[in-house]
């Protein structure tokens, strides 16, 4: 099961700024190994990271886990800490560190597997959880031109037909 892990988050280091869900990952190693499981695909998916997290250590690796985030929010989440304890690294404050934490570890990956890196790449948040920290600013309407005489609805010329 180890054996195929690592392909499948190598291949997606090869894509700046990519990443894998959760559930994805765990159908490529179900796909590629033909083992099937009970268990709910969340303990699954937690028990497949926890063997990336060992084997990249292992093998001296980047901490292609980082590169494995929630479908909903895009986010690494609380598990991503076993990545930084096992680095002896420390375990961020907030949840907004954490995922500038797993970023930079993303970067790292790319780095490695990623040919055409810009060389000014830096660490990103995902585009999902970006959105979610930054939601885009709606522009209000803009207002309805009106008649002052009969309080309608101008035309586009912006001249009243009744009024003229």
């Amino acid at each position: 099961m180890g054996g195929s892990l690592i392909p499948i988050t190598e291949e997606v280091a090869r894509t700046c700024n990519s990443h894998i869900i959760y559930s994805d990952l765990a159908s490529g190693v179900m796909e590629e190994t033909a083992i099937r499981t009970g268990q709910l695909l969340t303990n699954f998916s937690g028990k497949l990271l926890n063997r990336v997290i060992h084997i990249c250590l292992d093998r001296g690796l980047p901490a292609l886990s980082s590169l494995v985030v929630t479908a909903s929010d895009g986010t690494r989440g609380s598990g991503f800490n076993e990545v930084l304890r096992a680095s002896d690294k420390d375990i961020p404050a907030t949840d907004l560190e954490r995922e500038r934490a797993a970023a930079v570890e993303r970067l790292e990956c790319y780095k490695v597997y990623c040919e055409d890196l810009p060389a000014d790449a830096e660490p990103r948040l995902t585009r999902r959880y970006e959105a979610r920290m930054n939601p885009s600013k709606k522009t209000a309407p803009r207002p309805i031109a009106v008649c002052p005489g009969y309080g309608l609805q101008l035309p586009a010329t912006g001249i009243c037909n009744d009024c003229g």
